[in-house]
């Protein structure tokens, strides 16, 4: 397995568990001056990207077709962090509920 691949595929691990720890720990709080959900949709947005084309690139070799795999995760976690951001913005997960 080259390198290239070997490193991607712990760069994909790595965001995920981050995005999965941030969605399970997190804590919506009103001192918070910026929300972190933009940052996890870049980072899993150039994440996906790069494993796609790292995969497309290196096609048959073993670990590629994991890279190829996980690009369509990332996309999918990438816009799970955008909901979070609107939901967070749209102040819905403060715990009151919605004024009509």
């Amino acid at each position: 397995m080259r390198p290239i691949i070997m490193l991607m595929l712990a760069v994909d691990v790595g965001v995920i568990l981050a995005t999965a720890w941030a969605v399970v720990g997190a804590r919506s709080r009103p001192d918070r001056r910026r929300p972190v959900w933009a940052s996890f949709a870049v980072a899993l947005a150039i994440c996906a990207s790069t494993s796609f084309n790292i995969g497309d690139r290196h096609d048959g070799e073993p670990g590629a077709d994991l890279l190829q795999f996980a690009a369509p995760l990332l996309i999918g976690m990438a816009l799970m962090a955008i909901l979070m951001l609107i939901r967070q913005r749209r102040g819905l997960d403060s715990g009151a509920p919605p004024s009509a």
